[in-house]
């Protein structure tokens, strides 16, 4: 090879040897001092992006982690005022329980005003960052009456519907020693599918009553947010068709039509304007153009309820609802003839027990005797002489009639307290399922940090053995430019005389 002073090209080959050793020193020093050997796309574009959509997902499921343990504080505060609920109803339940006849009535009503007062101040202080899920309504320190969290990272939602354990919601408005019930002597005669049964809670606002402001109330009878009015319907339903209930609620809503039943059984509606929601227990609260809201859930039986409300107040709470119980009754057997004249049928016992089981899942304190009468209590429920005329459609023979006592006021707080268990049980599965959730979010996240990790993270010990081989490799390259850089002067010396 010939030597040249123009080109040296042992001095370019030890220059690109220093420059490709001098890059993977660098690309080694990243490596350790960020424990990634893959920090940019450019360093492998592949295995970057993969890891940056991981990365993307762990930063996910960390806002799920956090709005999961927001929603489990919610729940958790709602089951310490069940609790405290719950125990005031049982004291309340023995003190009515161990007193006999002659006691006096103001003492006893005494100790129910002081109860149901601790009641509503559970129920209303049961409230975590404006969450509420005891209070039925909001105000007072209460935005939200629902809880709704992402429970993974598709934006699946949580949604735990509120409930309402004051004392107006579990039907203890104005309960007093005096307060009245209603006798329903249904009879012997067995129910067809185009009966129902209808009952009122008392109206806090009478239809004509002058109300704040000076104005006077011209139409029907209302409520207030802490004790809506509520009227209820229960309807016979045999052949499982649910035309009656559908009726009902169409008529209901104002328009008489709109609701309908799919091929699956499931409530829809194709009115334009409305608009669905779905609540993790399955509930579907549909929202009309005309304000109105519709809500379809199903009672502890798997019967359909349909719960309307048509009145509302200035901050969106609801003084007026109509409940439609679709009362299944296709599953009761027995004989359908009676083995004693005057008494009823086997058959005509079990489709009771139907119907006040229903009852009973929508508050009222419901009791049945061998004559097939019913003792219904509970909800404020109204005794009025037009009430009590209108309330059977189950057998028009039969006047009701309105009865108080101990009696009645000990299965009312029977029914409050059957009613707070039911809701306890609700908040609690919904507690073990956002449990579940943290736990497979939690477990979820770690499975996709070790992916990352996997793909990105460097081995320290062969970086640091690499790290020293090319730190000498550095220097053997600065060594051999340096030697061919002294080739020009080796040249000088073949033209010295």
């Amino acid at each position: 090879m010939s030597l040249s002073i123009n080109t040296n090209t042992a001095a370019m080959a030890a220059l690109q040897s220093l420059n490709q050793t001098t890059a993977d020193l660098t690309k080694t020093e990243n490596a350790v001092s960020t424990g990634k050997s893959v920090n940019t796309a450019s360093d492998n574009p592949a295995m970057y992006s993969i890891a940056q959509n991981m990365t993307a997902q762990i930063s996910t499921l960390s806002g799920v982690s956090t709005g999961l343990a927001f929603s489990a504080q919610v729940l958790n505060t709602a089951t310490t005022g069940l609790s405290s609920i719950s125990s005031a109803l049982q004291s309340l339940a023995t003190t009515i329980g161990t007193n006999t006849t002659g006691v006096d009535n103001s003492t006893l009503n005494d100790a129910i005003t002081k109860t149901l007062a601790s009641i509503d101040s559970a129920a209303t202080g049961a409230k975590f960052q404006g969450v509420n899920l005891l209070s039925g309504q909001t105000g007072n320190g209460t935005t939200y009456t629902t809880l709704s969290t992402a429970m993974d990272a598709q934006g699946t939602m949580f949604t735990q519907n509120g409930f309402n354990v004051t004392s107006a919601g579990l039907g203890l408005t104005n309960l007093s020693m005096d307060t009245a019930g209603m006798d329903i002597a249904l009879g012997t005669t067995n129910y067809t599918t185009s009966q129902s049964l209808a009952l009122s809670s008392t109206p806090a606002i009478a239809a004509g009553t002058t109300v704040s402001g000076g104005t006077t109330t011209t139409t029907a009878a209302q409520g207030t947010a802490t004790d809506p009015l509520v009227s209820y319907k229960f309807v016979m339903d045999e052949d499982g068709k649910k035309a009656d209930a559908l009726t009902a609620l169409n008529t209901a809503v104002g328009g008489g039509t709109g609701f309908s039943i799919d091929a699956n059984g499931k409530l829809t509606n194709s009115t334009a304007g409305t608009t669905s929601t779905t609540a993790s227990d399955g509930s579907v609260t549909f929202s009309l153009a005309n304000g109105e809201s519709v809500v379809s859930s199903k009672d502890g039986n798997g019967n359909a309820v349909y719960t309307v409300t048509t009145g509302t107040d200035s901050n969106g709470n609801a003084t007026a609802k109509t409940v439609i119980s679709d009362v299944d009754l296709s599953g009761a057997t027995g004989s359908a003839t009676a083995t004693t004249t005057g008494s009823p049928s086997q058959l005509m016992v079990n489709k009771t027990n139907l119907l006040t089981q229903a009852m009973q899942y929508q508050g009222f304190a419901v009791s049945r005797d061998s004559d097939n009468n019913l003792t219904v209590a509970g909800n404020n429920l109204d005794t009025s002489s037009t009430a009590l005329t209108a309330a059977n459609g189950l057998n028009s023979s039969a006047t009701p009639t309105a009865v108080t006592g101990a009696a009645v006021v000990s299965t009312i707080v029977q029914a409050a307290i059957s009613s707070v268990t039911r809701t306890a049980s609700t908040i609690g599965y919904s507690s073990t399922t956002i449990s579940n959730l943290q736990t497979t979010t939690s477990s979820l996240s770690d499975a996709l940090t070790t992916g990352v990790g996997a793909l990105t993270d460097a081995d320290l010990a062969a970086e640091s053995a690499k790290l020293t081989s090319l730190q000498t490799k550095q220097q053997l390259a600065v060594q051999s430019l340096s030697i061919a850089n002294s080739q020009s002067s080796t040249l000088l010396s073949l033209f010295r005389g």
